[in-house]
């Protein structure tokens, strides 16, 4: 479903970080996993409903959420999930899972890379 891609860009997270300090980047690290796990629970929410085209918005502004921070291989994931949804084919519970995977990898890397 995605290529391989690093788990985190560490030029574009480190760009992104120097805009906080240390603390302002640990709360920017969480609330962004707290937004990553609402977004799965909206996709999976959306695939019970059989609704690809909300699993599709999700997985496009999940993407682009990590993306932001730099987590190059969610945002692959993501793109991958969205062009699924969008091609119909089913999207299933294993699909989502390896979202929740990449984005789990992504917020260790992340709290590696702003040392917290």
């Amino acid at each position: 479903m995605s290529k391989e891609a690093a788990v985190l860009d560490r030029a574009v997270f480190d760009e992104f970080a120097d805009l906080f300090d240390r603390d302002e980047i640990r709360d920017v690290i969480k609330e962004w996993h707290a937004d990553v796990s609402r977004a799965l629970q909206a996709i999976e929410d959306a695939r019970r409903r059989d609704d690809p085209a909300e699993v599709a918005c999700v997985a496009h502004r999940t993407a682009g959420g990590g993306l932001a921070l730099g987590a190059t291989s969610l945002a692959a994931v993501c793109d991958g999930l969205r062009e699924l949804a969008e091609s119909g084919a089913a999207v299933t519970a294993d699909d989502i899972e390896r979202v929740r995977r990449a984005a789990e990898a992504a917020h260790r890397a992340l709290e590696d890379a702003a040392g917290v």
